[in-house]
């Protein structure tokens, strides 16, 4: 009977070590709070039975494989939520390694996953493990057997490829009686915080850099050029994060982009996992998403072309009229007619010396004009008369020139649309500051920017680009734009512009207002911590203190006050043109009266020369013939000529 019982004791002792191992499984997992757990056991049959039905009474749906069998590990831990997997390493001639070199491949160590691991002793397991992908965040306990209960222990390490170590802590203990017992609590981040000075590489786009500079003392220090401002307020937040968590970065300096990169170098270089973090903030594309992780959107920016709404440079024929309203002058022209009208009869009935309707237009319109007048009359119709002409006349010179004068002090600004198909429309000159993501920008499939696109390629390659000094004193010319970062441009704006010139600016944009997100690699150990460390600065207002730092500020336009700008060639034009206009109608009148006066003179002096002639022919003497003929020549009436003619 022996050999019996000793069998049976051992069936008791394996179901009771069975049911300890599934009861320790759905404690964890029950503590860490999964819906689904996966497991890689021994293959033993009676346990994965016992251990799903405890699962699944737990309301956890569960799937257990053997450790050793050939399974698609990505597939089969593949989840959208949390899940719990537990790996029984104790089992003989099985190699589990492949499992946790999977895990590592496929970044499984991350919060979305619960790991729980069955081992005999610390230091096989530990050397079982392939800790290339734990981080801050990676939930992994090892259980190990005691004498009289079993011992959880913690394991994680902050970044095996920049130099981290294995952490191991103890975590707790389960007993029979006491079931599941957690001493270590509270957050994995706050726990494991301190990164014991880990140095990891961060990279940036830096273009202004002295060289007699060294790069952190650049990034860090203010300096009178408002230059690589990304960069610098990117290296600042980082510098934040990396206090936090005290770990080191080693910066990485990028200062040429390839014309034909459509992502940049940054990314390049994270995709490769040349860099950890990326301290210079780019523009949110689907494409960069598969070269690196967004951690957050940090820094507000946008670029735009810059230039001066001035005066127009067209003539307008018609603005003489635009002070009053069309009906307006139809009336005047109306009062103008029947004054006329009316001084006409009023002289003709005084019987004054010219009462035609000329002289009455023309005191009409001198008193309109505010010109001086004759007084043709003494009586008192007439008078009564010039009064009411002279009174009009004031009230309609005032008006006039009280609308021309409010005209110009109101006159809004009509600034261009915010439309690069106006800018096109335009035909303006324009350049931009040279900036390693221009042609980046105009990648754009915007309608406005492909739009735009041709007309910038038209351009002379050596008059696309200029600086930011030279760009903006074109600007101050006018009839220019400049494209370019308002935080590179406005310090040069408000030094140069004055009060009006500054109220002039308009601005049409090439990359709309957005913010841009600070990245790491797809694989990155800082991603994590980064994201907390950043949120932490956005509440507490240090995000915000450096945006205002190191953006500069709109130059400020004083709305209240009022700019008389000087009256253009343009705007006076018309005016010029009418005076002009008025001279040679007045030449052509002159012209055509003299014609007139030179030719009927000339036939009335030629009728009286032969009729002269004629009759002094018989009896004049020859020396009085002499004397009288250069008279006649010159047309001049002498009292022997009256005499002649009166006795003929």
């Amino acid at each position: 009977m022996r050999p019996m019982y000793r069998i049976f004791l051992l069936q008791t002792f394996i179901i009771v070590a069975y049911a300890q191992t599934s009861r320790i499984i759905r404690d964890y997992f029950v503590y860490k709070n999964v819906t689904r757990v996966v497991g890689f056991s021994c293959g033993d049959m009676n346990e994965d039975f016992l251990t799903m039905k405890l699962l699944t009474s737990a309301g956890m749906a569960t799937a257990i494989k053997p450790a050793g069998s050939q399974i698609d590990i990505p597939r089969y831990l593949d989840t959208d939520r949390t899940l719990g997997v537990f790996v029984d390493i104790r089992c003989p001639n099985q190699n589990v390694s492949g499992i946790f070199d999977e895990g590592s491949a496929h970044s499984m160590y991350d919060y979305s996953y619960v790991w729980l691991i069955f081992g005999s002793n610390l230091n096989h397991s530990l050397q079982s493990l392939n800790d290339s992908g734990f981080s801050i965040v990676t939930d992994f306990a090892i259980l190990l057997p005691n004498e009289t209960d079993y011992v959880l222990y913690d394991v994680y390490n902050h970044c095996k490829m920049r130099g981290g170590v294995l952490n191991v802590t103890w975590l707790g203990s389960w007993r029979e009686d006491d079931g599941l017992t957690i001493s270590l609590t509270g957050s994995k981040i706050f726990r494991r915080r301190d990164y014991h000075g880990l140095r990891a590489k961060a990279a940036g786009i830096v273009m202004h850099r002295p060289e007699h500079v060294s790069l952190i003392d650049y990034l860090e220090g203010d300096g009178l050029k408002d230059t690589d401002n990304w960069s610098k307020f990117g290296y600042i937040l980082f510098s934040n994060v990396a206090d936090m968590f005290n770990f080191t970065m080693d910066l990485i300096e990028l200062n040429h982009w390839e014309k034909n990169d459509s992502n940049g170098p940054m990314m390049s270089l994270l995709k490769r996992d040349g860099a950890d973090l990326a301290y210079y903030p780019n523009i949110l594309t689907i494409e960069r998403y598969g070269y690196a992780r967004l951690i957050l959107q940090q820094w507000p920016t946008r670029t735009c072309f810059m230039f001066r709404t001035i005066p127009a440079t067209k003539i307008k024929p018609w603005i003489m009229l635009k002070p009053f309203a069309a009906n307006t002058w139809y009336m005047i022209i109306v009062i103008v007619v029947v004054t006329i009208l009316i001084l006409s009869c009023i002289l003709k009935l005084e019987r004054a010396e010219d009462c035609s309707c000329s002289i009455s237009a023309l005191i009409t319109v001198a008193a309109l004009c505010q010109q001086g007048f004759p007084s043709l009359s003494n009586q008192s119709a007439s008078r009564i008369a010039l009064i009411q002409i002279t009174v009009f006349g004031l009230l309609v010179y005032n008006y006039y020139g009280a609308a021309i004068v409010s005209a110009r002090l109101n006159e809004p600004i009509q600034k261009m649309n915010d439309s690069l198909f106006s800018l096109v429309h335009s035909k303006m000159q324009i350049a931009a500051e040279k900036i390693v993501f221009f042609n980046f920008l105009l990648r754009n499939q915007r309608p406005d920017v492909q739009y735009f696109k041709p007309y910038w390629d038209d351009l002379p390659e050596s008059k696309r680009f200029i600086p930011v000094a030279d760009g903006v004193e074109r600007i101050k010319k006018g009839d220019f734009a400049y494209h370019g970062d308002p935080d590179s441009i406005y310090p040069a704006i408000e030094r140069e512009f004055d009060k009006q010139m500054i109220c002039q600016l308009t601005e049409v944009h090439l990359l709309q207002p957005t913010e841009l997100g600070l990245w790491s690699n797809l694989k990155s150990h800082f991603h994590e911590i980064s994201k907390i460390a950043l949120l932490k600065i956005s509440t507490s207002g240090l995000r915000r203190r450096e945006i205002r730092r190191r953006s500069a500020r709109r130059p400020y336009c004083p709305s209240d006050e009022v700019f008389v700008s000087s009256v253009t060639i343009y705007e006076a034009a018309p005016i010029l043109y009418l005076l002009l206009f008025g001279m040679i109608l007045s030449l052509i009148v002159f012209g055509i009266e003299h014609f007139v006066f030179y030719t009927i003179h000339s036939k009335r002096a030629s009728g009286v020369t032969r009729g002269i002639i004629t009759s002094i022919k018989p009896s004049i003497k020859p020396d009085i013939k002499r004397t009288i003929k250069p008279w006649i020549k010159q047309g001049i009436k002498t009292d022997v000529e009256k005499g002649i003619k009166v006795k003929n």
